[in-house]
Order: C-alpha cells, then sequence, then structure tokens
C-alpha cells in the first residue's frame, strides 16, 4: 500500500508572491489544499521538515496526513495526496505544493510507478536491452487502496516483442484507467560487438641492391 506521512501545516494568511517569497526566506513552502470543501484552503510547512519526511522524492501515491493548525491554534487533520509540484527552474528547489484532500471511501485517479520483475527472456538468452516505455500509468481506487507500483513480469519477454497494459493484471481493488493497447515494456536487440582485426605488421624496407 502507499507510503503515509504525517506532515504538519499552518493555514496561510497572507498572500501573493511577496507574502511567498517571505515565507521561502524564512525555510517555509507555500501550499494550497484542494478538495471536499468550499474553497481551497492556503497553507504553509517547513521545507526542511518536508524533505526530510519523504527523503527528497515526492510521489503522487504518497498519502499525506495534514495536521493543519489554524490560527486558533486548534489542529485538523485530513488526508490528502500530492497533485502538483512547482520548482525553480533553475537551483532546482520547491517553490509550492498543491495538495488535494481524498475521502476514505470514494475512489480517487492517480498515476502509480510500473515496476520490472524478473529478467527477461531476450535480455539473459538473446543478449537484447530492456526498455521500460512508460514508467508510470493512472489507475482508479480508494485512498486506501493506493499500490506502492504495479509490478509487471518481464521474465517470458523476448527480443521483438512488448507487454501492454492489457497484459497487465491490476491488484486487488485497483482499475488501470490507460489505454489497453499502451507499450509498458520491450526488447531491443543489444548492439552487436565487432572484434577488431589485428594491426597487420609494418612493412620491412627492401634492403639496398
Amino acid at each position: 500500500m502507499a507510503v503515509q506521512i504525517d506532515l504538519k501545516v499552518k493555514v496561510r494568511d497572507r498572500f501573493g508572491k511577496g507574502a511567498n517569497k517571505s515565507l521561502r526566506r524564512m525555510g517555509a513552502t507555500p501550499a494550497i489544499l484542494y478538495g471536499n470543501r468550499e474553497k481551497a484552503l492556503p497553507l504553509y510547512f517547513d521545507t526542511n521538515e518536508f524533505l526530510k519526511q519523504t527523503h527528497g522524492e515526492v510521489h503522487e501515491n504518497i498519502i499525506f496526513n495534514l495536521k493543519i493548525e489554524n490560527s486558533a491554534n486548534k489542529e485538523e487533520t485530513v488526508r490528502a495526496i500530492i497533485k502538483e509540484l512547482q520548482f525553480e527552474p533553475i537551483k532546482d528547489t520547491l517553490v509550492h505544493v498543491d495538495f488535494y484532500e481524498t475521502v476514505a471511501d470514494k475512489p480517487i485517479s492517480i498515476e502509480v510507478p510500473v515496476e520490472a520483475v524478473g529478467e527477461a527472456k531476450g535480455v539473459k538468452i538473446g543478449g537484447g536491452i530492456l526498455d521500460h516505455v512508460k514508467r508510470q500509468i493512472l489507475v482508479e481506487c480508494l485512498p486506501t487502496a493506493i499500490p506502492d507500483s504495479i509490478q509487471v513480469d518481464v521474465t517470458n519477454l523476448d527480443a521483438g516483442e512488448a507487454i501492454h497494459v492489457r497484459d497487465v493484471k491490476a491488484p486487488e481493488g485497483v482499475t488501470i484507467l490507460e489505454d489497453p493497447d499502451t507499450v509498458l515494456f520491450t526488447i531491443s536487440h543489444g548492439e552487436k560487438v565487432v572484434a577488431a582485426e589485428p594491426a597487420a605488421p609494418p612493412s620491412e624496407p627492401e634492403a639496398a641492391k
């Protein structure tokens, strides 16, 4: 099942580029929570704590238990997933996060990683290369049933063959929403290495007559 992370967040009461820059200078990241409420809720959180909890790798299939502290110091906990991450293009630092609130009994659409299991026959015997064509696929499931990944057995995959979405069995409670003809894995031929011919020995100069 999907990883769950507890994250303390606070409600923002200042908005705009200037306010967001001030938050970032203080080591915080502005965010917003969409979902099952009348209005989107502006938030912020400690950037270092976020990176520590996620180990610097953020995926859509992580469930965040957001501990929301309001201006009256009252705490509310909601479950949410990440819908969008924004990064500064030059420094590649996190600048904004869009969360989406989930409801336990309401299915959601979410992308999850595709993982190859086993060593393909076309690689082991044929010397080919396994091409991972599509690394994430869109699925629908309850928030509590989000898989860590969709595992695909590639053991019997031979050169010139492909594994499509239609060939994959989804975990219980999960529906794959991708086109059944979408290619996930193929085997391409490895480059043939040609041994270099030994260089001819240098010719000896003719003896003087």
